[in-house]
């Protein structure tokens, strides 16, 4: 009587894992997804700072346009990156080899997170090298 009991409460358990195993798996999740605009993220990140600081209406907007402002240049510093990146691309193809190019590439790879949030000898947290344009426009 025991053994039946233990064969029934295990296989309940088995099928209550597998079940929250599936449910786990959302084919949403597993697609890549679209970056926010700059202003939803703008917006999104306003909310939070209303919500959490307690902020007014006339410190909101304030705020959002200081947000706004942040996460344009944030904008154009990652446009001017990925051009420099192609630009460096198309100069390492026409020097190295297509097995070199290759290799390469991968090791262009994802990178590391590490240098997130480091800041530069000014305190400010730096998206560009210190002599871009847009490093020169974000100092002002």
């Amino acid at each position: 009587m025991k053994q039946r009991i233990f064969s029934v409460a295990a296989a309940l358990c088995m099928l209550a894992a597998s079940g929250a195993y599936a449910q786990n798996r959302n084919p949403k999740q597993e697609t890549l997804r679209e970056r926010p605009t700059v202003e939803q993220m703008t917006r999104r990140q306003t909310e939070r700072m209303t919500r959490e600081l307690g902020l007014d209406e006339v410190q909101a907007k304030k705020v959002y346009a200081i947000n706004l402002k942040r996460n344009q240049q944030m904008e154009a510093c990652r446009a001017e990156m990925q051009k420099n990146r192609q630009a460096e691309a198309a100069e390492m193809k026409s020097v190295l080899t297509d097995e070199q190019y290759g290799k390469w590439s991968q090791m262009q790879g994802p990178m590391p997170r590490a240098h997130r949030g480091k800041m530069d000898k000014n305190g400010k947290q730096g998206c560009c090298k210190q002599n871009t344009k847009c490093a020169k426009e974000r100092m002002k």
